[in-house]
């Protein structure tokens, strides 16, 4: 049996660093609002105010979650802590989901007792969120893990909402259309809880240990069955710790001696570095061998187009 981990070059964002930025300012933005909320006499920015503190509690948890992701193998937990960073992004998705939802509920009370805001002040403040919820999304939806992508949908939540702040301070101050925000507020949130609700299912999928990407999982595994010295390959299992980092294993039957074997490992090493970062783990086995893995019934063979059990392969 042969292990090791693939490192195919890429550029990344640090996450961590990019989470604790978007808190930090989240943070900073939510307290302003706040202020400016009593200030202009808008319970608009006043929710927004509120929604912005959530947000960066969530933050918070996320760069905690995140640091502690990045820790490597142990003797309880052999593969890290990665998946804390999907935990993350699962409770980061519901939190979007529940602010959607006392935005909507705030917004249809506004239908019946709309106030008196002063648009001008709205208006300074929404561009302000705009800007800065609108640079920590781009931070963060530039990211590569889970958890980043799901973080983005928090700030992209907030900055729409500024948006809707901005067309309703307008309408108020030129056509005196009170109502106008809180039609947007609830279009705003439908469409965010839409697309949050397709991470979500995204990362259950993870959590249980679904195939990240079925379509390479299918290419890989025709690339090796093309080597020669491969007769057949089956209990081969692909799922991912966190979205980014993933595992492959796999049984491989060959008739090489063993002394030749590993030059056939390196050779599916190299296939596997268009699954992206994966930990990967082989073992050969000889014509003559039984699988005691619950697996010789499904074995992947030349030509064939079944696969092997465990695959998690359309």
């Amino acid at each position: 049996m042969g292990s090791g981990h693939n490192h195919p070059p890429h550029t990344h964002f640090d996450s961590q660093r990019n989470l604790l930025i978007a808190f930090i300012m989240n943070l900073i933005l939510a307290a302003i609002e706040f202020a400016g909320g009593l200030w202009v006499g808008s319970v608009a920015v006043l929710s927004n105010a509120l929604h912005d503190f959530g947000d960066a509690i969530s933050l918070g948890v996320g760069y905690f979650l995140q640091r502690r992701s990045e820790r490597g193998p142990s003797e309880k937990f052999s593969y890290g802590m990665r998946r804390l960073s999907l935990l993350s992004a699962f409770i980061s998705g519901l939190v979007i989901c529940g602010g959607a939802v006392i935005i909507i509920i705030e917004s249809l009370e506004k239908f019946s007792n709309p106030g008196e805001p002063h648009p001008g002040g709205m208006l300074m403040l929404a561009i302000g969120g705009i800007a800065i919820n609108g640079f920590a999304a781009w931070k963060l939806g530039h990211g590569h893990s889970h958890n980043e992508k799901m973080m983005s949908w928090h700030l992209i939540e907030d900055m729409l909402g500024w948006v809707a702040v901005v067309i309703g301070a307008l309408c108020i101050y030129a056509f005196d259309i009170k109502w106008m925000d809180a039609v947007l507020g609830i279009a705003i949130s439908i469409f965010v809880s839409f697309n949050v609700l397709r991470q979500l299912l995204k990362t259950c999928a993870l959590f249980l240990q679904g195939n990240p990407d079925p379509l390479k999982l299918r290419e890989f595994r025709d690339a090796i069955l093309k080597i020669p010295e491969v007769l057949s390959l089956h209990d081969l299992h692909f799922w991912s710790l966190d979205g980014e980092h993933h595992v492959l294993s796999m049984h491989v039957v060959t008739s090489l001696p063993l002394t030749q074997s590993f030059a056939l490992k390196n050779r599916i090493r190299e296939q596997s570095f268009h699954l992206g970062e994966v930990h990967l783990t082989i073992e050969v086995e000889s014509p003559d061998d039984k699988c005691i893995d619950n697996c010789d019934d499904g074995e992947v063979e030349h030509h064939h187009d079944h696969t092997g059990c465990g695959g998690n392969h359309k």
